[in-house]
């Protein structure tokens, strides 16, 4: 990338030397002119050149800064760490949400396998957790005493389908929205199922 640059340099230097020498081997009226010219061609080159560095510039440090430079994409997929020290493959929204809530220093913990596909979506587990995504929802995390009760209703393939939100906190526990009901947590109470 800095090729270019430098030799554009390089050419509207050899240009000013060479009009430069013209210059001193012809008449007085002629030099002014010569040296006049090689002036304008060798500030409009110059012009150009920091234009451009300044694009450049502009761009890699835009990229940096920008929060999609840190996002994964969508059909990006990377390993991260899973059961007694191997890798897994996550990919999608799911790597995504994974990244955005702190990957295996988070309270997801370690991947405990590949994520699965489950009709029109797919459900990762990890140590604390599941991500689930589908067309229709997005990801979202479902953990505790609710991801119990999800599973045991079927999961993301059961009556209460994927998750539509993450777990929510309410004044007496928690609760998770599914795509046809919610499931409530509290102490003493456990879970209630509730299809919608």
């Amino acid at each position: 990338m800095n090729r270019i640059p430098r030799r554009r340099a390089a050419l509207v230097a050899a240009a000013a030397a060479v009009g430069l020498v013209v210059a001193g081997c012809s008449d007085d009226q002629s030099a002014e002119e010569t040296v006049g010219s090689a002036t304008s061609a060798v500030q409009s080159a110059a012009e150009s050149v920091a234009s451009e560095a300044e694009s450049a510039v502009e761009s890699i440090t835009q990229g940096d800064d920008s929060p999609e430079a840190d996002e994964p994409a969508a059909d990006q997929s990377s390993a991260v760490p899973g059961p007694d020290g191997e890798q897994v493959e996550l990919s999608g929204p799911i790597l995504q949400k994974y990244d955005e809530v702190g990957g295996a220093s988070s309270p997801l913990g370690a991947a405990t396998g590949q994520q699965e596909e489950v009709g029109d979506g797919y459900v990762a587990e990890f140590e604390g957790g599941i991500i689930a995504w589908s067309p229709d929802t997005d990801s979202h995390i479902v953990w505790g005493e609710i991801r119990t009760a999800w599973e045991a209703a079927g999961g993301a393939g059961g009556d209460l389908g994927f998750p539509i939100t993450d777990e929510e906190q309410t004044p007496d526990g928690a609760r998770s929205n599914f795509q046809f009901g919610y499931i409530t947590w509290a102490p003493g109470a456990g879970t209630e199922v509730v299809q919608e």
